[in-house]
Parts: structure tokens; C-alpha cells; sequence
């Protein structure tokens, strides 16, 4: 009995092996249209078909995300949550805190500059009041007759009753208060002894800090008089106004 040489199936005389029948091959997909741009896969659990013409296309381009990630994966690696809301209520309590601490410290701040600025004027008033006494004894020394009830002012036309050479004054102050010239100022001398002294940035400006002496930030501004304790200023009184009260002091001889 004759056998088939390839597979070894015992055949019928004259029988043919159906075995060495070549199969046709399979029809293979045209990938040569396939698509290039795949849309992006979103990260189910399972991938989309993947297909072209209802055949499976294998090629690259993959999908982004192919294959889908595992449960496992997706539990190891968790979507990142977003801080939005964190901001969203933080930074308006922090805008809020900062206007806060704006509205209390600005007036605060304030407030020291100008107590500061004045505490200033009033050691001002101090240095011209002790630098004119030195003055004052210096010219007595000299021999320059002092004596007399007059007033001594930054502004010469405001001179008053001097019995000696105001220049000498003027030069001699220089000595003791080496930025007197950036100010203006009066005193009020009886016998070479200074009773009064006012200072300030300007005649006129009633807003500019004036420092007198006596004087000082506790007790404010005093106008003139010869035992030294004169009548508290208004703040709204300027040097001007100081010196007016003065002189008029000054003519009433008292």
C-alpha cells in the first residue's frame, strides 16, 4: 500500500495526498492609505479598535496611551489634583491682611515722622537758645555793650533795638550751630541774656514744625514772656506769629 511521502497517510492506488496541496496565501490589508494622524486614546481600560479598512493595522503610529495603562498602574499612579482652589482662597486673605496692616501701619508711620520731625525743631530751638547765650557772653567779654531789651531775628529787617554790631552776632553763631543759616529764627535778649528762642523752615507756613524754647513735644509751642512760662501756641500758629506776639510784648515793655 502506497504511503504519502510527506505527511506518512497510507493512500488508495492512484490516490493523491491532498497535503501537498499548496493553500492560497491570505489577501494581506493595503496599509499603503492608512491613516498617519491618529487621534489621541484618553486612558481607558481597555484601547479602541485599531483598524483600516475592517483589518486590524498594526503599524505605527500607535495611539498615545496604547495600551491602556492597568488598574494596578493606574492606582500606583494617580491623577495629579489641581491647587486651584487653594489659591483661590488664599490669596484673597492674603489681600486682605496686607490692606489691613496698610491702614494701621501708613497713619502709625505717619504720625512718628511728624512727632520726630517736630522733637527735631524743638532741639533746634534748645541749640540756637544755649549757641546765642554763648555768643552773647563772648561779646560781653569783647566788651560790646549788651545791655538792653531787644530782639535778634534770622531776617534783619526784623531787628530790633540793638545796641551793638549784629554782625558780630551772626558771625559768632556760626561756631556753635553750623546749619543755622538753613533756618529762620528770632530771639528775645534782655541784658545779654536770651529769655526766648523760636525756629523753623519758614516765616509764614503755619504746617511747618516751629520749635521754641521754652518749649518742648510735651508741653508744645510757647509764646514769648519774660518769666518763661507764656501761653501754649495753636497749631496753627506760624513763626511769624510768634514773632508779631513778641514784639508786641516787647512794646509793652514787659
Amino acid at each position: 500500500m502506497p504511503y504519502c511521502t510527506n505527511c506518512g497517510r497510507s493512500l488508495q492506488d492512484g490516490e493523491t495526498c491532498g497535503c501537498t496541496a499548496s493553500p492560497e496565501p491570505a489577501a494581506q490589508p493595503d496599509n499603503s492609505a492608512a491613516p498617519q494622524n491618529v487621534q489621541p486614546y484618553n486612558g481607558g481600560m481597555q484601547p479602541p479598535p485599531y483598524s483600516y479598512n475592517g483589518q486590524p493595522y498594526p503599524n505605527q503610529p500607535y495611539p498615545q496611551g496604547w495600551p491602556a495603562p492597568s488598574f494596578e498602574q493606574q492606582l500606583a499612579n494617580p491623577p495629579k489634583k489641581s491647587n486651584a482652589w487653594v489659591f483661590a482662597i488664599v490669596i484673597p486673605i492674603i489681600g486682605a491682611v496686607l490692606l489691613l496692616l496698610t491702614a494701621i501701619l501708613v497713619p502709625a508711620m505717619l504720625g512718628y515722622t511728624k512727632r520726630s520731625k517736630q522733637a527735631s525743631m524743638f532741639s533746634k530751638a534748645t541749640t540756637l537758645y544755649k549757641a546765642s547765650n554763648t555768643v552773647m557772653v563772648e561779646l560781653d567779654e569783647e566788651g560790646k555793650d549788651v545791655k538792653g531789651y531787644y530782639i535778634i531775628s534770622s531776617d534783619k529787617s526784623r531787628n530790633s533795638y540793638i545796641p551793638f554790631d549784629v554782625g558780630e552776632y551772626y558771625d559768632k553763631l556760626k561756631n556753635y550751630m553750623d546749619d543755622v543759616c538753613e533756618y529762620e529764627y528770632f530771639i528775645v535778649c534782655r541784658d545779654g541774656i536770651v529769655e526766648y528762642a523760636a525756629i523753623s523752615e519758614n516765616w509764614n507756613t503755619a504746617t511747618d514744625h516751629i520749635g521754641t524754647y521754652p518749649g518742648g513735644v510735651s508741653i508744645g509751642m510757647k509764646k514769648y514772656s519774660r518769666d518763661g512760662r507764656g501761653e501754649t501756641a495753636d497749631k496753627k500758629t506760624s513763626l511769624s506769629d510768634l514773632f508779631l506776639y513778641a514784639v508786641n510784648k516787647f512794646s509793652e515793655g514787659y
